[in-house]
C-alpha cells in the first residue's frame, strides 16, 4: 500500500477590494509555496476579475519551478456572455495558455450554451455545447480528434451523479453524497476505483486498480489550514 500526506497552510485577506493570500505545502522538504492577488472591477457593463499567482516549486514553468500565472475573466451584467484567458510568465517569457468564451441562451426549459475554447500548449481547439436545467446538465465537447459527453444529474438534496463517455466508451462515472459529516465521492474509470471523503478541510482518499486481486492501493490524506489576515 502506498500513502501520501499533504498538509497545506493557506493565508488569505482582503483590503480595499484586493483579495490576496499565500500557501505553503508542508509535506515537501522544499516547501513549495505561492502568493497571489485578485482584483475585481466593473467597466462598461462588464465585470472583470484579474488574478496573478507567483509560485516556486508548485508548478512546472517550461522546465523551471519559478514563475507566475495570470488569468483574466469577464462577464456581462446579465451573466449571459463570458470570456477568459490565462498565461504563464517565467524568466521574462510570456506564454499564452488557454482562452475561451461562452454564450448562454435562456429558455423556458433551461439554459443552452455554446463555449469555444483554445489550448495554446496543445494547439487544440474545442467547442462545448451544453444544456442546464434545475436537476440535469449535459455537455458535449467536440474537437478535431475527439468527442465526449458529460451528464450531471441531481438525484435528491444529498446525492448527485456524473457520467462521462467518449468515442471509445465510458471515461468515468461518479456518485457523490453530501451529508452532515461532509461529502463522499466514489469514482469509476476505465482502470481504477477511487473513494474520496472531504470534511472541514480534511481530504482522505483511496485509489485502487479495478482488478482488486494483487492490486496495490494508494491512500492519501491532506489538510488545508486557512487563516485570515
Amino acid at each position: 500500500m502506498q500513502s501520501a500526506a499533504a498538509p497545506v497552510l493557506n493565508l488569505s485577506g482582503e483590503n480595499d477590494g484586493l483579495e490576496y493570500g499565500a500557501s505553503v505545502d508542508l509535506a515537501s522538504g522544499s516547501y513549495p509555496r505561492s502568493i497571489w492577488g485578485e482584483k475585481s472591477s466593473s467597466s462598461g457593463g462588464w465585470n472583470l476579475k484579474t488574478r496573478a499567482e507567483l509560485s516556486q516549486g508548485m508548478y512546472d514553468f517550461n522546465g523551471g519551478d519559478t514563475g507566475a500565472y495570470v488569468t483574466v475573466q469577464g462577464t456581462d451584467d446579465d451573466e449571459e456572455t463570458f470570456f477568459w484567458g490565462s498565461a504563464a510568465i517565467s524568466k521574462g517569457d510570456v506564454s499564452p495558455l488557454k482562452a475561451g468564451a461562452k454564450k448562454v441562451f435562456p429558455g423556458d426549459e433551461g439554459k443552452f450554451m455554446v463555449a469555444p475554447r483554445y489550448d495554446f500548449e496543445t494547439s487544440t481547439a474545442k467547442v462545448v455545447l451544453g444544456f442546464e436545467s434545475d436537476d440535469t446538465s449535459a455537455y458535449l465537447t467536440v474537437s478535431e480528434d475527439d468527442k465526449d459527453l458529460l451528464i450531471e444529474q441531481k438525484i435528491d438534496d444529498s446525492n448527485s451523479a456524473k457520467v462521462k463517455a467518449g468515442l471509445s466508451g465510458l471515461i468515468s462515472a461518479s456518485l457523490t453524497n453530501e451529508g452532515d459529516l461532509g461529502s463522499t465521492t466514489v469514482t469509476l474509470t476505465g482502470d481504477e476505483v477511487d473513494v474520496e471523503v472531504k470534511s472541514d478541510g480534511w481530504v482522505a482518499g483511496i485509489t485502487c486498480d479495478k482488478k482488486i486481486v494483487g492490486a496495490e492501493p494508494t491512500v492519501r490524506f491532506s489538510k488545508s489550514l486557512s487563516f485570515g489576515l
